[in-house]
């Protein structure tokens, strides 16, 4: 091997952690936006079947959180 290509242990464990911690962090930030058009697109689908049928009672939704 060339002088300048060889990682010592160090970097190498170092760039492994950068990789595991990167993969972490990825999966928890795609997790929220998932969660976050999951929720928007229930919201969505909730809209369209009130308009489709109007005559469905509403849920009090304050009375609930009591």
């Amino acid at each position: 091997m060339e002088k300048g290509t060889k990682m010592t242990f160090f970097s190498h464990n170092t760039f492994l952690k950068g990789i595991a911690l990167g993969g972490i962090c990825g999966l928890i930030i795609g997790t929220i936006i998932a969660f976050a058009i999951g929720e928007s697109s229930v919201g969505a689908i909730r809209h369209v079947v009130q308009r489709k049928f109007p005559g469905r009672r509403k849920v009090p939704f304050q009375y609930l959180a009591q």
